[in-house]
């Protein structure tokens, strides 16, 4: 009967452990896992912006501000276990906002524009919409739920030869102020949200149609 010496013993384990340790390695490298797992974009009814996202357990979350004043929110593993949970607030400048998500894990990024005038300068006042969220649910879906004042009618409408989802809002008798809808990204990978409010200005009640929010994701 043949005896293994203690030498010999830990040897093999060495080799056995280092042999699960780089297939293990090989699976994580073959299969990279997706950073950013949701966010969910918001204004709420003052005209303030914030960006609500999860992540993996094992994120480093970095904010960055870019020279043209774009925000960049760099996502990078770490060995370390992380919050999943993360909550940043933006402003609105010059009627602009960009956030921008890279994982550096796999070169993968989200960028997110918006087009609204700052409302916070007119202690947060406005004639149709009151607030907005728009969820990124990770699989290529979207959740908008959104909220108008008192007698503001609603209607759906896509936009094919702009290929934009347009909610048109405008005066009327409605009581119903509380909306949801279900949208998917385009081929190009790329979602067009805009709130359409029809005005009327002027002696002649000439209407007019603003084009406030404009809202473009798209992942590249």
């Amino acid at each position: 009967m043949k005896k293994f010496t203690p030498y010999f013993l830990v040897l093999s384990l060495s080799v056995i452990f280092a042999s699960c340790s780089s297939n293990e390695a090989e699976v994580i490298e073959n299969n990279p896992e997706n950073l950013l797992q949701s966010y969910t974009l918001k204004r709420d009814a003052t005209g303030a912006y914030s960006i609500d996202f999860n992540t993996t357990d094992n994120t480093d979350v970095t904010t960055l501000t870019n020279v043209d004043n774009s925000k960049e929110i760099v996502l990078a593993e770490t060995p370390q276990k992380t919050a999943t949970k993360h909550s940043n607030d933006f402003s609105i400048e010059n009627d602009h906002l960009k956030i921008g998500f890279l994982e550096a894990n796999k070169g993968k990024r989200t960028n997110i524009y918006v087009e609204d005038e700052n409302i916070t300068f007119a202690k947060g006042i406005t004639e149709f919409l009151n607030s907005y969220s728009i969820t990124a649910n990770g699989d290529g879906t979207y959740q908008l739920d959104f909220t108008v004042n008192d007698n503001v009618n609603t209607d759906f409408v896509y936009n094919e030869n702009l290929d934009v989802y347009e909610i048109h809002l405008s005066a009327g008798e409605s009581l119903k102020k509380t909306f949801s809808r279900h949208f998917e990204m385009n081929s190009d990978k790329m979602l067009k949200l805009d709130f359409v409010n029809h005005k009327y200005s002027g002696r002649t009640e000439e209407e007019t149609a603003e084009r406030k929010p404009r809202i473009i994701q798209e992942l590249i």
